[in-house]
């Protein structure tokens, strides 16, 4: 594959997930049960940040600098985005009186995906410590700085030779996008039915 061909690779990797999978991720979780159980959503969650683990644990793609190994990282960051748009729509979605989810889905997508780009396309420090969670997750990160403090492992947590950085990292993000998502679900059953169309 060329060079030329990844940013429009890209573009349309991003649109895709913006436009088609939550709405497909919904669908599916609602064949496997509807109503769909609290832990479900979370499962694939789970399984996306599991499967992030090992493929930087065996160094799959190399060095992470090849173009597959970065698409491969870039949608499966935009899986789990696109997983923590549905999860809170499974948990609250009878209360929204949403008729065509997939209108909400997009615009919490799109929103997902900017912060996922926001949270990682920071400044490269070749060999140097990652910024701390703070820097780049403004909802989460101080929580997963709080507990390396704690815990008295920054050098393991922010170290750039182990994947303890970058799968926090997603698994804040997925948190950010989760707590952002279930936020608007739950103004969105506030408001009354009048109001609300």
């Amino acid at each position: 594959m060329s060079e030329d061909l990844m940013f429009p690779l890209l573009i349309l990797l991003v649109l895709a997930f913006i436009l088609l999978v939550p709405a497909l991720l919904c669908a599916g979780l609602r064949k496997i049960a509807h109503p769909v159980p609290v832990w479900l959503p979370l499962l694939p969650a789970v399984l996306v940040l599991l499967v992030m683990g090992v493929l930087i644990q065996l160094n799959a793609f190399g060095n992470g600098a090849s173009m597959a190994g970065t698409l491969v990282m870039f949608s499966l960051l935009l899986l789990l985005t696109s997983l923590a748009v549905i999860t809170p729509y499974c948990w609250f979605g009878k209360k929204t009186g949403i008729g065509k989810p997939w209108l909400v889905f997009s615009l919490l997508s799109f929103v997902g995906v900017a912060m996922m780009f926001w949270s990682t396309m920071g400044e490269s420090r070749e060999g140097g410590p990652l910024p701390q969670f703070f820097q780049i997750l403004p909802l989460t990160g101080w929580i997963f700085d709080a507990i390396a403090t704690v815990l008295n492992i920054p050098d393991i947590v922010y170290s750039a030779a182990l994947p303890v950085h970058t799968l926090l990292l997603a698994a804040g993000l997925y948190l950010e996008v989760l707590i952002i998502a279930a936020m608007f679900y739950i103004m969105l059953g506030g408001l009354s039915p009048a109001k609300n169309e």
